[in-house]
């Protein structure tokens, strides 16, 4: 690079990058511009929820595994979804996400939110230093990272919860880098420690940190090519070999060699993904247009490609740095790039979060061409552009990162930016579901069928809203769909398992649960719902063995152990019934079902008064369980309280007023109370809902006998 006469802030280009620490005293007030400014420009998601796109997977669906740190340790045994079923390995991210709940006394989403803008604010400061390494001037490094780290095309990256992996990346690879910087200018062996331990982290974070040793041998060879290359240095690949070996290990007991058939990974996925380069660097130069769930753009690509020219055009003409310099920063794009372009989703062209660490290459890159004559001492004015540039980019963040703020909002913004987006139609007709609008459900999984007519879980799904609508053929129609297309299918074998459970064909529903079963042999809940097909063929044995078989799998797997006390129940032994209850109860609290059950066994070994307990708290569980107020009214009947088991059996009635059983109980007690009309009433009422009912017919025609022989009360 030729001396500028007027002087300049840039070192020469023989070691521009190892220089002097800079003093503490003069960085305090740029560290809290630094951390404050991105912190409080997110501070509204902690208003918000989830988005149920993953991390409803994520963490909703393992609450209990994340809750115990006991399991720490197994965090680094399975993958992102703690299920074993991705190819996705964040132990860090899993281990946050347990610190979160447990900080925060239970899962609150704004706590997840604050960890993300927290961790935003440290990589804010962290880039800032980093930057001033590579002697860009403190005001532009500051002014750099506030660019950074306030760009509506990272909204993802902060405001979804499950990009937490990627923040945490990003935080653990800067820190090597300086940790290197500081190793190779003084030798300090403890800079070379906690490099090592950094970029150790930074490996359980995300995957993409195995291809940083690559960015730090560049950086060497780069900035320091003038000392030799000295011996201890193989030793420090050595080590990152050894780190990776560990973590390689980790991550394939964790993960093994799990693969979607309908997803690309490897080398295959590179040719469809290398689209991916012009359209990220079109939405960092145009920041405009941004989806929850972006799509390939015909319009950002035409972008992209010009302005690869631009920099091919800047890398030639550009004499502020060395060649090397701008290959080093074009490098560190293209080789952190690579990781995220070896993996296609079936259904999704690419995530934004995915070019937060690579985009740190761009923007070196952008500030090493910036003229030295424009930040000269003293000239103010020339940051005014920036800080516009900031005020302009944080209008933006604040606006989109409200796409964010709960599950329909984020995929009504997707699918309004991207209509053709399968997933978008798939995960809103799923968040449907979930709030029991099944018909709107069933129209977006139609709408996900009609973008990608292969779309196996669409139809799956669908099946289970039509199901809940009790359209049990389409139901069954669907899935058989599903598993046409994809034979290996093995949760819609179970889904029509259960369907054929439910309507009462139970042979056909054991086949299914069988094929389920030889699709993924450590399937518990096929074991558990096949369990219940043999208990409604009265085959209680083989029914005991599947449950045992489910709890093998799944320890703490309530609902078969609740399954497995009913058959008990059924063989008439209501002490281990009740054990098994138990049981349930312990690994689920809130089970409102075990609860019943257990009263009930209660009831039938004459525990009136530990049977109404059990009902209490089901009741307390479920404030409409009718058969609870039943129950309780019978243990209460059995006492001889028969105000108060009236008064049970009337709340049952008046939450369901075709419950027959509370219609009898109530005409018996009556009947105990001598009331004469209300008893013949409440056999009419079960007698209109069930003509063949012969308790009701018995206890009418004896009222009726009474009443024939002149007698005004009932004897």
């Amino acid at each position: 690079m030729k001396k500028n006469s007027k002087g300049s802030k840039y070192q020469q280009n023989n070691t521009p990058a190892l220089t002097a620490s800079p003093k503490p005293n003069g960085l305090l007030i740029p560290f809290i511009i630094a951390f404050c400014v991105p912190v409080l420009l997110y501070l509204q998601t902690l208003g918000f929820g989830f988005t149920y796109f993953d991390d409803d997977g994520i963490i909703i669906k393992n609450i209990s595994f994340l809750s115990d740190l006991g399991n720490a340790r197994k965090a680094f045994l399975t993958d992102a979804f703690v299920i074993k079923m991705s190819s996705f390995y964040r132990p860090l991210q899993t281990l946050s996400l347990m610190t979160d709940i447990k900080l925060a006394g239970g899962n609150h989403a704004w706590m997840y939110h604050l960890t993300n803008i927290l961790i935003l604010g440290l990589i804010s400061c962290t880039l800032f230093l980093l930057l001033k390494r590579f002697f860009i001037p403190p005001t532009i490094a500051l002014l750099g990272a506030l660019i950074y780290c306030t760009h509506p095309l990272f909204v993802s990256t902060v405001a979804w919860i499950p990009a937490r992996g990627d923040l945490l990346l990003l935080l653990f690879s800067l820190l090597p880098f300086l940790c290197l910087m500081d190793y190779l200018r003084n030798g300090k062996i403890k800079y070379l420690i906690t490099h090592l331990v950094a970029f150790t982290v930074a490996l359980y974070c995300k995957e993409t940190a195995a291809f940083l040793p690559l960015i730090f041998i560049a950086y060497y060879f780069t900035f320091t090519t003038t000392k030799p290359f000295n011996k201890k240095y193989l030793l420090i690949i050595l080590l990152y070999i050894a780190c990776g070996i560990v973590w390689f290990w980790l991550r394939f007991n964790a993960v093994g060699d799990y693969s979607n058939p309908n997803e690309v990974y490897g080398l295959a996925a590179i040719l469809p993904n290398l689209r991916v380069i012009p359209e990220a660097l079109a939405k960092v130069f145009l920041p405009f247009s941004f989806a929850p769930i972006p799509c390939f753009s015909l319009f950002n690509a035409i972008v992209g490609l010009g302005l690869i020219g631009i920099i091919i055009i800047l890398f030639i003409r550009n004499n502020e740095r060395t060649k090397k310099e701008k290959i080093f920063c074009l490098a560190w794009f293209l080789i952190l790039m690579a990781p995220p372009m070896l993996y296609k989703h079936p259904y999704i062209d690419y995530m934004d979060h995915r070019f937060f660490l690579p985009m740190i290459g761009i923007l070196i890159f952008v500030l090493f061409l910036i003229p030295k004559t424009w930040i000269e001492k003293g000239k103010v004015n020339s940051y005014w552009l920036p800080l516009a540039l900031i005020v302009l980019l944080s209008s933006f963040t604040f606006i989109k990162s409200r796409d964010y703020s709960d599950p329909i909002t984020f995929y009504n913004s997707a699918i309004s930016h991207n209509p053709n987006s399968a997933i978008a139609y798939y995960n809103r007709g799923y968040v449907k579901s979930n709030k029991s609008d099944y018909q709107g459900a069933c129209e977006d999984f139609s709408k996900a069928i009609a973008i990608s007519p292969k779309f196996i879980e669409a139809y799956n799904n669908r099946g289970l809203a039509e199901s809940s609508l009790g359209d049990n053929k389409a139901a069954i129609d669907d899935y058989t769909k599903a598993i046409v297309i994809c034979p290996t299918y093995d949760m819609a074998y179970y889904n029509r398992g259960c369907e054929k459970n439910t309507m009462g064909d139970f042979s056909e529903a054991i086949a299914d649960f069988d094929k389920a079963l030889g699709l993924r042999p450590a399937y518990a809940e096929a074991y558990n719902n096949k369990g219940v097909s043999l208990y409604s063929m009265h085959n209680f044995q083989d029914a005991v063995t599947c449950f045992d078989k489910a709890l093998a799998i799944r320890p703490d797997y309530a609902e078969a152990y609740n399954n497995k006390g009913l058959v008990k129940a059924s063989l008439g032994d209501n002490k281990g019934a009740a054990e098994d209850y138990t049981k349930a109860i312990e690994m689920n609290p809130a089970y409102d079902l075990a609860y019943y059950n257990r009263g009930s066994v209660k009831n039938n070994e004459g525990d009136f008064r530990g049977a109404m307990d059990d009902f209490d708290k089901a009741i307390a569980i479920h404030p409409d369980y009718a058969q609870a107020y039943n129950n309780k009214g019978v243990s209460l009947y059995s006492i001889h309280n028969f105000k108060d088991a009236i008064s049970c059996l009337d709340k049952a009635i008046e939450i369901n007023p075709n419950y027959a059983d509370a219609y009898f109980n109530r005409a018996v007690t009556k009947y105990y109370l001598k009331d004469i009309a209300g008893t013949l009433e409440d056999c009419e009422k079960v007698l209109r809902l069930n003509p063949n009912d012969k308790r009701a017919s018995r206890l009418k025609a004896k009222v009726q006998q009474n009443i024939q022989k002149g007698n005004s009360q009932i004897k």
